[in-house]
Formats: structure tokens, C-alpha cells, sequence
């Protein structure tokens, strides 16, 4: 939970510096404005994020399946994944699932296929509205004056990139686990109903 924060203010202190520290002298730019423009780009890719997650949810469920091959997470992710070391810090990650009132950050039934689907439903939904974010925070380029944008609104759009990968790691790490527990219960009730 802490770690979104701890990269924010990181991503904030590289940006403020390299700004004041190179653009100062090529734009004339005061240190409070650097921190005031750093500070509303961040702001805008939040609410950017925010309306693309909001948008990707109001789409219909049957485009979402857990279970279409276009959502199947492949053999070499699952190593890439245990080589960034994402045991480690998944759970410093922010859950967002109260925003969906269904939090994925923990299977409270893993008995019930029913919860099952639903958690697998909610975490492509989640995966789908974080790649999209890769690409809509970059319509923050678009908002902050043109020729200011290399400075704050590309930098910070990076950082977005950076976060929103590491909630779709997560997401992507979880699923196969999950449509393992859910066949496996399937089968275990098609021996229970033989």
C-alpha cells in the first residue's frame, strides 16, 4: 500500500529536479512552478486513469470471459514475473477493488466457483482498464500546454506506464492460479454429482 506513494514522491523529486535543474535556464521557469505543474500532472493522469477504469467497466461482462484465449497469460510471463520479484512487493501495491466493491486482493471462498468467476471477471476487468491507461495517460500531453509537455506531461505519463504495469503484473500473476482453482473445483463437483 505504501509503495504507490513512495514512487510518487520519487517520480516527483526526479522530475522537479531535472526541471530546475535544465529548465529553469531554458524557459525561465520558477521552482514553484515546476512543483505546481509537476503536482496538476500528476492530478490530471489520476482522473485520466480514473475515467478510462470507469469507461472500461461500464462495457458489457460477456466481453470480459476470463476464460477467451485473448486474456490467456503465457508460459514465459509467469518466470518474467518470478524474476522482477513480484512476491515481494504485490502486496505494497494499492488494491483498488473497493471502487468495484469487489476487492481482489484476497479469494475469500475458494470453494466457490461462483466467487471464483467473479474475482476472475473483476481482475480482467482490471487488467483491460490498466493497459488501456498505458495509452490514455498519455492524453495528458494533449491537455498541458504544448510547449511545456516534454517537461511535465511526458515524465509523468512515463511514471503512469510504470505504475499501471505493475497492477497489471499482478493481475496477470494471479489469473492462472485462480483458473487452476476453478477447474480444479469444477472437477471435484462433477465427481461429487457422478
Amino acid at each position: 500500500m505504501i509503495l504507490f506513494p513512495v514512487m510518487i514522491l520519487v517520480a516527483w523529486s526526479i522530475i522537479i529536479g531535472l526541471n530546475v535543474l535544465i529548465n529553469t535556464n531554458v524557459y525561465g521557469f520558477d521552482v514553484w512552478f515546476v512543483v505546481v505543474a509537476t503536482v496538476v500532472c500528476t492530478l490530471m493522469v489520476i482522473v485520466i486513469d480514473g475515467a478510462t477504469a470507469a469507461i472500461v467497466r461500464l462495457l458489457p461482462e460477456k466481453w470480459f470471459n476470463p476464460f477467451y484465449k485473448r486474456f490467456k497469460v503465457f508460459k514465459w510471463e509467469k518466470s518474467f514475473y518470478q524474476k522482477i520479484g513480484i512476491k515481494k512487493w504485490k502486496d505494497l501495491v494499492p488494491e483498488l477493488g473497493q471502487f468495484t466493491k469487489f476487492r481482489k486482493n484476497k479469494v475469500e471462498d475458494p470453494k466457490s466457483n461462483e466467487y471464483i468467476y467473479r474475482y476472475l471477471l473483476e481482475a480482467t476487468y482490471g487488467r483491460v482498464g490498466h493497459f488501456m491507461s498505458f495509452f490514455t495517460g498519455f492524453l495528458i500531453i494533449f491537455i498541458y500546454p504544448y510547449k511545456y509537455f516534454t517537461c511535465f506531461a511526458l515524465p509523468v505519463a512515463l511514471v503512469n506506464i510504470l505504475m499501471n504495469s505493475m497492477s497489471w503484473f499482478i493481475l496477470r500473476y494471479n489469473t492462472p492460479k485462480l483458473i487452476a482453482l476453478y477447474k480444479y473445483n469444477e472437477k471435484t463437483q462433477a465427481r461429487i454429482n457422478a
